[in-house]
Formats: C-alpha cells, structure tokens, sequence
C-alpha cells in the first residue's frame, strides 16, 4: 500500500513539474502597461522616507504570458517624484549618494521630456528605507527628482 501511494505521489510531482515547464515555456512574456497614475499610491506603499513632493508619475506594468498564469502576477511600478526644493535637500543631506549612470528608461506612457540629463545618484540606504521588499531596476536621484523602476517580489 505505502509503494502505490509513494508511486501516486511522484507520478503526481512528475505531472505538476512537467505542467508548469510547459505552461512556462508555452507563450512568451509580454509587458503590458496597464495605466498611467499621478495619484499617491506608490509614495505610500513603497516610499516611506521621502516626506514631501509636489507630484508623482508612474506606470504600471505587468506581464502577460499569453493567458496562462501559474500565480500571482507581480506588478513593475516606474516614474517620476517630483520633489519639493527643501525635501530634495534633505535627502541629499539626510542619505550618502554615489554617483550613477543614467539609466536606460523604459517608460511608455510617462513623459519623459522633464526628466533631465542628470548627473545621477544613487543610494544603497535609500533604497533600503524605501523598497526593502522589491526588486529594483534603479533608483536614481539628480538633486530635484526620484526616477523609479522597480517590480513586486
């Protein structure tokens, strides 16, 4: 009884793994931008240290794997805060930047004619404070505005 349980068991592993390796590998990934904000809701879910800003604009994007789905879907968040001139002090002040590269941006919907030409900077503590549970793309800072890009875990 033990043996045709154990092989139930493994025959079931077999399939599940299986299933998944061609669910995986069945369509490929697509990136979807769904919606362009300028509301609040990432300055409050994922940027805790920055206090004060005049605006914030970002895109959310998710990935389509051509209507196969094998779990949650893990949303990518990139933008622009637009900062006030004495919280752009602060956090120069408040945080140790480095100088960075500027990034390759890979906005859709966000205008990206006021972004700038930097230098840019970036911060391994600000990330820290500011995005402990994502995976960053970048995060730089050029002395007036945040630059994001980041997905869910």
């Amino acid at each position: 009884m033990k043996s045709r349980i154990l092989k139930c068991t493994l025959l079931l592993a077999l399939t599940s793994t299986c299933l998944f390796i061609s669910a995986c590998g069945a369509k490929k990934q697509a990136e979807i931008v769904s919606t362009l904000y300028n509301n609040t809701w990432v300055m409050d879910h994922y940027m805790d240290a920055v206090q004060d800003y005049d605006h914030v604009i970002y895109e959310q994007v998710y990935s389509d794997w051509g209507g196969r789905s094998i779990g949650p879907t893990e949303y990518r968040f990139r933008g622009i805060v637009y900062l006030t001139d004495e919280e752009a002090e602060r956090l120069l002040n408040d945080y140790e930047w480095e100088e960075a590269d500027a990034p390759e941006y890979e906005f859709d919907q966000v205008n990206t004619g006021f972004i700038g030409d930097g230098p840019w900077y970036s911060s391994r503590d600000f990330n820290k404070d500011n995005y402990p549970a994502v995976n960053i793309n970048y995060s730089v800072f050029d002395g007036e505005k945040l630059v994001f890009d980041f997905c869910q875990l």
